[in-house]
């Protein structure tokens, strides 16, 4: 399976002060799965196939039982063969709430990217994840964290092997 997790991190308050037995944070995971391949993890799609992005963090350290508010999350597509025209924010912004309690707070939220949307080429993604004391993008804190993608590629089409029959 692809591990497309190329780079992620999510800092909060106490990251300024190394405290991370106050309130630390971790980007977990970032999959793209292919819905018409029973939500496989896959680095090639289809330029027909409309594909999830599953984006999973963590919250842990003593302050995680009094949290509240929401993340906004937020999906962008870069292009990296400068063929693709499938860039810039691609799903998002959407909310996540967020119910304090012991740690680990996990989450995981799916971006669902539909036709037109895929396009062919070369691409690369990154999630954003803010963190808002009331739900809005436009009202933010200081935790912010980021995921990036390692290479996907939308082609044409794929030609699929022949599996020998019993």
């Amino acid at each position: 399976m692809p591990n497309q997790l190329r780079s992620g991190a999510l800092q909060t308050p106490a990251t300024d002060f190394n405290a991370p037995a106050i309130l630390a944070g971790k980007v977990t995971g970032l999959k793209v799965l292919d819905p018409t391949e029973h939500k496989e993890r896959t680095s090639l799609l289809e330029v027909n196939d409309e594909f999830d992005v599953q984006l999973t963090w963590e919250l842990t350290g003593a302050a995680t039982p009094v949290l509240g508010g929401s993340w906004v999350v937020t999906l962008y597509s870069d292009d990296m063969d400068g063929v693709g025209t499938m860039t810039g924010r691609i799903a998002g912004p959407d909310t996540v709430a967020i119910t304090g309690g012991p740690p680990p707070l996990e989450f995981k939220h799916t971006f669902k990217i539909r036709r037109p949307t895929p396009k062919v080429g070369l691409y690369k993604l990154a999630a954003t994840i803010n963190h808002s004391p009331t739900g809005t993008s436009k009202k933010i804190s200081e935790m912010f964290g980021y995921a990036e993608s390692t290479p996907i590629d939308i082609t044409d089409v794929a030609v699929e092997p022949e599996l020998p029959k019993d």
